[in-house]
C-alpha cells in the first residue's frame, strides 16, 4: 500500500454488501464497497477514491495479441474508515452510455481504487 507521504494510495474493492430492506415500500438501501485500503494509507472519512477496471482486449486482427484498457467506471466518497479497511459508497458513476461495451458495467469485487487528490471527475 502507501507509506510514503507523497505516494498515490491504491487498492482494491474487497467485499461488496447491501442492507436488507424491511418491506417492499421502502426504498432499496445503498451499497457499501470495502476497500482494502485504510488509516495507515492515509485515507480519512470524506476522501474520494476513482474506481477504474482493466478490461482486456483481444486484437481479431492479429493472432493472439490482447490489449489492455483501463476503464474509470465512477467515484466512491469515503464513509469509515478503519487501520487497513474502508467503507465507500457511490458519489458518482460514469453514464452507462460513455462506458465501452463490457460484460460487466456496475462495479464489482476486484475492480481497482486510486485516492483522487483534488483532480476534477472524469
Amino acid at each position: 500500500m502507501v507509506s510514503q507521504a507523497n505516494a498515490t494510495a491504491m487498492g482494491t474493492i474487497i467485499q461488496v454488501a447491501r442492507r436488507l430492506r424491511m418491506s417492499y415500500s421502502e426504498p432499496v438501501p445503498p451499497k457499501d464497497y470495502f476497500i482494502d485500503l485504510g488509516e495507515r494509507d492515509g485515507l480519512k472519512v470524506g476522501d474520494r477514491v476513482e474506481v477504474y477496471r482493466y478490461v482486456p482486449v483481444p486484437n481479431r486482427m492479429a493472432s493472439g495479441d490482447w490489449h489492455v484498457m483501463k476503464v474509470t467506471l465512477g467515484e466512491l466518497r469515503i464513509k469509515q474508515v478503519g487501520e487497513s479497511t474502508s467503507v465507500a459508497r457511490y458519489e458518482r458513476e460514469r453514464e452507462i452510455n460513455s462506458l465501452p461495451a463490457m460484460e460487466y458495467q456496475s462495479l464489482m469485487l476486484g475492480d481497482q481504487v486510486i485516492l483522487k487528490t483534488g483532480l476534477p471527475f472524469k
